[in-house]
């Protein structure tokens, strides 16, 4: 395996992954077509019990069948639910588009990250994990900062041609991942037939399970992570209403989003610099950091709102990088995919509970006092998280 050619291919699958022009805008949309912010709520919710339920069975299938394949199969399942969203303005079809799209992100999540450690493990270049991952998803922001500038473009074509584009954005992305190297993967497809499927599953469960039993702060970053990605998510997705609320025209949305994007791609180069930093003192200064932030993101004032989401952002974004770096280390191959699904998973918990009860009190009170809420909850449960007793067995 070349390792050049194989990290030109996963970066191009990042370039043409982020061009996610419909997920800059698809509140807006749902709210043109009639569709009230408290479904926008349910909508997000059922994505992520869709993702809760899915994560980890993903994660295992790229382990045992192939990251490359899942990959590939994940540009289907998008280009499927985009074409859900085309068909029919009926709420349960937008939440079956919503579950399709949760399903893609599950194939993704674990399979690009376990494909990268391992070719870069395989090329004896796993100390690059940290400088790679960043550029990662330096490359994966600036393209969806990009499609949040062309977002300006979609709002005016309307969602019937914005999700086509996404169709084919979606059926892209397989064609690329097809094209990747599979680390230790030779053609064994007659192999394949024989094994005993029930066997290898049973063992790989055992094994996953073995993981969080000797490894409970690995657990515990996972928890901090998914409640950071969480809290910001929540804020960009409610954002876009917001802005509007605040005067913003709706055709308008994707050039304050392009620089919350920017603020993302700063968080990552940052992450990149953070290796020598305590992971605790990081934890803990970031979480409480973006807490505030997330309160400010509220704010009336455009300039002031922007900022404060754009720094959230990068925060999240830097917690993410370090944090997954930090537990590839103690992954092993076999369960890597996994291990990364289970992080993804706890995500998708922490926002099937916050994105509904966030989206009633916004509603209830205003977008701004449901960020207050939001902010003091995240600092304050990262807070707990990082600062439970010394037994707890949390690293320095």
């Amino acid at each position: 395996m070349n390792i050049k050619k194989q990290l030109r291919k996963l970066y191009l699958y990042e370039l043409i992954s982020g061009f996610q022009i419909v997920d800059a805008v698809w509140v807006v949309f749902l709210l043109q077509r009639g569709f009230s912010i408290a479904q926008v709520g349910i909508a997000e919710g059922v994505f992520h019990v869709v993702s809760m339920c899915c994560e980890i069975p993903s994660g295992m299938v790229a382990d045992l069948i192939g990251r490359k394949r899942t990959l590939v199969l994940s540009g289907l399942v998008s280009a499927a639910g985009s074409l859900c969203m085309i068909l029919t303005n009926a709420f349960p079809m937008i939440l079956v588009a919503m579950g399709l799209n949760a399903l893609s992100y599950n194939l993704v999540s674990g399979s690009r990250e376990a494909l990268t450690y391992d070719s870069l493990l395989e090329a004896g270049a796993q100390e690059e994990y940290l400088r790679v991952s960043a550029i990662q998803e330096k490359l994966y922001l600036f393209v969806f900062a990009a499609a949040n500038l062309f977002s300006v473009v979609t709002v005016s074509l309307g969602y019937e041609k914005g999700y086509l584009i996404s169709m084919v954005q979606g059926i892209c992305c397989s064609i690329v991942a097809f094209r990747i190297w599979e680390p230790g993967r030779e053609n064994t497809k007659q192999h394949e037939k024989n094994r005993n499927w029930t066997r290898i599953l049973r063992k790989h469960v055992i094994e996953s399970g073995k993981f969080f039993v000797t490894h409970g702060f690995a657990a515990r970053r996972m928890l901090i992570s998914g409640v950071a990605a969480a809290g910001y998510y929540i804020v960009f997705m409610l954002l876009q209403q917001h802005l509007v609320e605040q005067g913003l025209q709706a055709k308008w949305i994707g050039i304050p989003l392009l620089l919350i994007s920017f603020g993302g791609m700063a968080g990552a180069s940052l992450g990149e610099k953070t290796g020598k930093v305590k992971i605790k003192f990081l934890l803990l200064a970031g979480g409480v950091l973006e807490g505030v932030l997330i309160v400010f993101s509220g704010m009336p004032a455009l300039p002031g709102c922007v900022l404060a989401a754009a720094f959230a952002h990068g925060i999240s974004e830097m917690l993410a990088i370090r944090i997954g770096d930090e537990n590839q280390k103690v992954f092993s191959s076999e369960v890597r995919a996994t291990m990364v699904s289970v992080e993804s998973m706890v995500y998708s918990v922490v926002m099937v509970v916050l994105s509904p009860v966030v989206g009633w009190l916004s509603e209830k009170f205003s977008i701004s006092g449901a960020f207050g809420i939001l902010g003091i909850f995240v600092s304050f449960l990262v807070c707990i998280l990082v600062l439970l007793p010394k037994e707890s067995n949390f690293p320095d």
